[in-house]
């Protein structure tokens, strides 16, 4: 390289950090930031049973902060790598560097998903206002009706049958919160392929066999404490084989190099494969 290029990408790389230098002042500056960072704390110590109470002000919280971000940028400039800092991805940075929670020390998967859930549900609630909201005094997720059901069963009238209608009901209906994840993926879809054959399918309803499979484990549980002659509908003897060697897996290296990849990679807005945050 000649010095003429070298001090071309000296100066290159000094507007980089510059420009990245007032982003992050930029962010730092913005009023709604202390609101969100207790609520974070809050998350940091929450456990399944108080996800629910700590996802709608997280929800709101990131909305204030998106909306104020927005505001504060009318006066400016708005460039391609200032708006990409209103990514979900760059929201969840700028929540992890909030209460300094780094993953390379020690991951929190129910904190991860609290932000994530709680960042969808925001960008949701600002880009379609009148679709989604969250009440923070019951603490309810609320999506619109023809929203969550684009299409309803109604019965034909003299018949047993029924017929799928256009649902026009624009009530909001209290939901889970895991209805946020599915409404979202329907909003911002990303590129999928089509299983060509019987083992892709497999693959691809991966996702609900293991939710499946937890159900099952739960009534199995159930069944036997209670010692319920049902138990035995549901299992032989090559279940406990296969429960055996699932129970291997779990405790095996390759479960743990799944499990590395899980966290240390994920998909972008693109469908494709990507570097995870704080990685």
């Amino acid at each position: 390289m000649s010095k003429k290029e070298n001090k071309s990408s000296n100066k290159n790389d000094e507007l980089k950090i510059e420009s990245i230098a007032k982003i992050n002042d930029f962010q730092d500056n913005i009023k709604s930031n202390s609101t969100l960072k207790e609520i974070l704390k809050l998350g940091l110590k929450q456990t399944t049973t108080t996800t629910r109470e700590v996802l709608p002000k997280l929800s709101n919280a990131v909305v204030s902060y998106i909306k104020e971000f927005k505001a504060n940028l009318k006066d400016k400039t708005k460039t391609d790598e200032m708006m990409k800092f209103l990514s979900r991805s760059e929201i969840s940075k700028h929540c992890y560097q909030l209460v300094g929670y780094d993953r390379k020390v020690e991951i929190n998967d129910l904190f991860e998903k609290l932000v994530s859930r709680s960042i969808r549900l925001a960008i949701l609630i600002v880009d379609y206002p009148s679709q989604f909201s969250v009440d923070e005094n019951t603490n309810d997720v609320f999506v619109m009706s023809k929203v969550l059901e684009p299409k309803i069963d109604v019965k034909i009238k003299g018949s047993k049958a029924t017929k799928k209608v256009l649902n026009k009901d624009e009530s909001l209906l209290p939901v889970s919160t895991y209805i946020v994840d599915k409404m979202y993926k329907q909003k911002y879809p990303t590129g999928t392929r089509t299983p060509k054959n019987k083992d892709e399918k497999a693959i691809s309803n991966f996702k609900n066999i293991t939710n499946d499979f937890l159900i099952g484990m739960k009534k199995l549980i159930e069944y036997s404490s209670k010692q319920n002659v049902k138990f035995f509908d549901m299992v032989d003897e090559t279940t406990f084989e296969n429960l055996e060697e699932i129970k291997m897996f779990l405790n095996s290296e390759d479960y743990q190099n799944i499990r590395t990849f899980s966290v240390e990679y994920q998909v972008d807005f693109n469908g494709k494969l990507e570097k995870a945050i704080n990685q």
